[in-house]
């Protein structure tokens, strides 16, 4: 379901409201967002709109998860 995820170039880079970028593509739609206090922000366009929450609930844990690890090996 969720394929490319890629961590981008934190936005505010260097400053107190540092957010990290992520993009990602799910069923062949591509989607970014901002990643901050363990939310997930969503970029339009949303994934509900697509994938429905249920899904969506799902896939903001794997966002979660693989910014752990990014987190963890930078």
């Amino acid at each position: 379901m969720l394929q490319n995820f890629e961590v981008i170039t934190p936005l505010f880079e260097g400053q107190t409201n540092e957010r990290l970028q992520f993009k990602l593509t799910i069923e062949g739609n591509d989607y970014r967002g901002l990643f901050h206090d363990n939310e997930v922000q969503w970029f339009q366009p949303h994934p509900h709109h697509k994938i429905g929450n249920y899904d969506e609930n799902i896939i903001e844990s794997n966002v979660r998860n693989l910014i752990e690890d990014y987190r963890s090996i930078n």
